[in-house]
């Protein structure tokens, strides 16, 4: 007798539970089925699903299903129907694939009914009941017979699934993330497609009300971009009027590839595709500019929830990309590089569509977005291109700006002088001598403070090559520094294991454990400038004083015991916030760190203890850091009020900015600096008073 391959019930959590990693997507998974059906309505219940036994139901307005429909299509795992006929009869594009995720679905709970009425049998509907508790007795998934049962009906035609006994419960955190899925299944974009899903739960409602808000019309930037079938990009960045801003050709924005001697703009191997990126400059100067009169909260808690760019596959958006936490595209590691000018999640929303009638695109087994095929690849590779050209566009155009603006500034100001001195001729002749001197004045005072500006660039780009250079040569420094520290531990083994533990350490332990010391302080040199260069300290907020004093200190500690410094740290006990950048107050402190630290160890510094104290204070709405050192002070050959001078120091080395940085972030926070020769550890004493911007609690 013949016998027929077999398999035992446990073969349906491999296919169904473990594929779909949380019950929201195979919720997700029988919507789909509804836009499959050529539904135009899909709506979702949780009826008492807070808590183990709840009961999940899918209803919608779709064709329905036969008997033959359900025995071959949706009763048979692992192969779709869909996949020979990819389109509806309403010609939708069809999205379904193996019935993985539905069986994942209808085994959320302990038995399943379904209720189908086809478009093509008006007047009867098929019911299929699903006891799951039959299978657990099967030696076979065949061994347990399923039935549909054919009854009238008044209903037009669709299908409703319902999941009783569900064993996990959907709660809030739960019921939140299958709210946002579905809303942004068919997206908040305009022109979606022509279906709609809905659930009946309150923070359904609450998401839907914020993401309609559709703040597509307060964008600061738009960029599209299309890749047609040939592999051939293009590229539109628009402003917010909707004037083309620039456009990009395939050489623009394909990645030049070597082919011979030559760099050619190779095509993209990826299906064809649309990308539409909405940018969004979220300050209130930008939004006065298009004379908005919608406030920035609301969009930027808007770009919370649709935030990033989702992939729309046939229509319906796909899962996890434009997820939160998940950056597809890099856009927020790219934007460090330059922050006002790329996109991130939180400031822009885009969507990528693609058709693939090729079928270039090959779904997961379990459901979580796609194979990272060539055909993927690629088409990442597209979108970030593209992101790529529209902030090169937007960075040559500020460029652009700015040097008109230089350029048109001087003209104008030339302009205005000939005004004013053409205006003092036309006065009467007994006024003219009163106001010649203060005009004569009033250029003088002008041109003193552009003078002014002109050396603080000189002075800003001087620090910037510096800033650039040890950067560079920081980053460098690690890796021989690791290595170092790895070649040691190596000598170390071989030593013990060819001389034996006694002898390793009376005659090599107290060496290259000096030398293990010396190559981790290096390293700590070296990571140093690249944890004070950090573009995200660069940022405006509210700065905790201490916290920042504190996380610098910890930086510089490494350095200061390879000197055998000592720090002392005495944070004040009411921690305040200013108003700056974590860069600016490391600005200050670093600077008096470094001279400190240079006045104890160089020619004829005191020999007793090496110490440096660090002190914050509060007083009269101002937050003080103070440093003293135990070194020789300020020079008698040094006038104090001359230290703060660019070019000034008593390192023959030093470039004497160092405290001309500081003079001038603290007169931009509006605060005050001072020096003194002696402090209280015998050695130089700095501080600078900060205007407080809010108390922040008991001290931590």
């Amino acid at each position: 007798m013949a016998r027929h391959l077999r398999f035992a019930p446990e073969i349906l959590v491999r296919l169904g539970e473990e594929l779909v990693p949380r019950p929201d997507l195979g919720v997700v998974e029988l919507v789909r089925n509804a836009y499959d059906a050529d539904a135009k309505f899909c709506k979702i219940r949780l009826i008492a699903a807070s808590k183990p036994g709840g009961t999940l139901v899918v209803s919608d307005d779709g064709d329905g299903m036969t008997e033959e429909d359900i025995y071959d299509g949706f009763l048979l795992v692992g192969r779709s129907g869909k996949v020979s006929s990819q389109r509806t009869a309403s010609g939708r594009r069809k999205v379904g694939e193996k019935g993985l995720g539905r069986l994942a679905a209808l085994r959320l709970g302990r038995d399943v009914e379904v209720v189908t009425r086809s478009k093509s049998e008006p007047g009867i509907a098929h019911v299929l009941k699903i006891d799951w508790t039959a299978y657990e007795s099967a030696k076979a998934v065949e061994d347990v017979p399923l039935v549909v049962e054919t009854v009238p009906t008044n209903e037009g035609p669709g299908t409703r699934v319902t999941v009783r006994a569900l064993h996990h419960p959907f709660g809030r955190a739960e019921v939140e993330r299958l709210a946002r899925t579905i809303l942004l299944l068919t997206g908040p974009f305009p022109s979606s497609a022509d279906f709609r899903a809905e659930l009946e739960a309150p923070e359904f409602t609450k998401l839907e009300k914020l993401v309609d808000g559709s703040f597509f019309d307060e964008y600061s930037y738009r960029l599209v971009a299309e890749l047609d079938g040939e592999g051939q990009a293009s590229a539109r960045l628009y402003d917010w009027r909707g004037q083309v801003l620039s456009t990009g050709t395939h050489d623009d924005v394909a990645t030049p590839r070597t082919r011979g001697e030559r760099s050619v703009p190779m095509a993209f191997f990826a299906p064809p595709a649309r990308l539409e990126m909405w940018l969004y400059l979220l300050s209130k100067d930008a939004f006065r500019l298009r004379s908005s009169q919608v406030p920035v909260d609301s969009v930027r808690t808007w770009l919370q929830q649709v935030g990033g760019v989702h992939l729309y596959h046939r229509g319906l958006r796909v899962h996890p990309y434009g997820d939160p936490g998940h950056d597809w595209l890099d856009l927020n590691l790219r934007r460090v590089g330059s922050p006002e000018l790329r996109p991130s999640t939180n400031t822009s929303v885009g969507r990528i569509v693609v058709d693939d009638d090729q079928q270039q695109l090959q779904p997961k087994t379990d459901r979580t977005g796609f194979v990272e095929n060539e055909a993927f690849l690629e088409l990442r590779t597209f979108a970030i291109r593209a992101t790529d050209w529209a902030a090169s566009q937007r960075l040559q155009m500020r460029e652009q700006s700015r040097t008109t603006r230089l350029s048109s500034a001087r003209e104008r100001m030339d302009k205005a002088d000939k005004h004013l001195e053409e205006a003092v001729k036309f006065l009467p002749t007994r006024y003219q001598p009163l106001i010649e001197p203060a005009v004569q004045k009033f250029r003088e005072e002008t041109a003193e403070r552009v003078a002014a500006v002109e050396d603080n660039l000189l002075l800003y780009r001087t620090l910037s090559t510096v800033g650039t250079s040890l950067s560079v040569f920081a980053h460098e420094s690690l890796g021989p520094a690791s290595r170092l520290r790895r070649m040691i531990n190596g000598v170390e083994r071989q030593i013990r294991s060819r001389l034996g533990e006694n002898e390793f350490v009376e005659g090599f332990s107290q060496a290259l454990e000096r030398v293990t010391k010396t190559a981790a302080s290096i390293e700590s040199f070296a990571q140093l400038p690249l944890k004070i260069l950090t573009k995200q300290k660069r940022k405006p907020r509210d700065v905790d004083v201490d916290d920042a004093c504190r996380n610098l200190v910890d930086l510089f500690r490494p350095y200061m015991e390879a000197r055998r410094i000592e720090i002392r740290l005495d944070l004040a006990s009411s921690p305040a916030a200013v108003r700056t950048t974590v860069a600016d107050i490391e600005a200050i402190l670093a600077n008096f760190l470094s001279n400190a630290a240079y006045a104890l160890v160089k020619d004829g510094a005191p020999t007793g203890p090496r110490v440096i104290s660090v002190r914050t204070s509060i007083d009269r709405g101002m937050v003080e850091i103070a440093v003293d050192d135990s070194g020789p002070g300020i020079s008698d050959s040094m006038p104090i009020g001359e230290i703060w001078l660019p070019g000034r120091s008593e390192r023959d080395e030093g470039t004497g900015l160092g405290l001309t940085i500081v003079r001038d972030v603290v007169s931009d926070l509006r605060g005050k600096y001072t020096a003194d020769a002696k402090g209280i550890l015998g050695g130089a004493h700095f501080a600078v008073q900060l205007p407080i911007k809010s108390e922040l609690g008991p001290s931590r």
